[in-house]
């Protein structure tokens, strides 16, 4: 399997992407991500994106690359790609984006919060699946990307 990665975070914090891609490959991902640094999405992203099981999109208040994550997280979704959109709280984003189901808005300085309602979301999507016996690509995108939702929130609270 393979997960897309798609980010905007400033340099300092691009550690985190190390962390993240080695938890994904703990739970048997190849990972993939974008060098594009244009809003528009190039061949090479397009393709990436089309050939993962998995999308992860995080957009911070200090990155600068939030237009780009917001094209292949709506690229992700019109290929019914499992994704998942990770927001840091103070970032401006449209009402529509901020409720959709896989959008998860964090504060860096409060996680706790977030983390809950990860959590929650991951139990009751199981519990879902478990009693529908069916899958949709909401559903998957916390199935795969929950843990790593997770994660991403945790080491983002920790970097102050």
């Amino acid at each position: 399997m393979r997960a897309f990665l798609s980010y905007s975070l400033n340099d300092s914090e691009q550690y985190v992407l190390t962390i993240l891609a080695r938890k994904l490959k703990e739970q048997g991902f190849g990972v993939s991500s974008s060098y594009n640094v244009y809003s528009n999405l190039d061949y090479e992203t397009f393709t990436q994106i089309n050939k993962s099981n998995l999308f992860i999109g995080i957009i911070t208040k200090t990155g600068n690359a939030n237009n780009r994550v917001f094209n292949e997280w709506k690229e992700a979704k019109k290929r019914r790609i499992p994704s998942l959109l990770l927001i840091e709280d103070n970032v401006k984003v449209y009402a529509k984006f901020a409720k959709h189901p896989n959008v998860l808005s964090f504060n860096r300085h409060e996680p706790k919060r977030a983390l809950e309602r990860a959590k929650a979301r991951i139990d009751k999507t199981k519990q879902s699946i478990l009693v529908k016996k069916r899958d949709n690509d909401n559903a998957m995108a916390w199935v795969l990307g929950g843990l790593a939702a997770l994660a991403i929130i945790g080491l983002l609270a920790n970097d102050e």
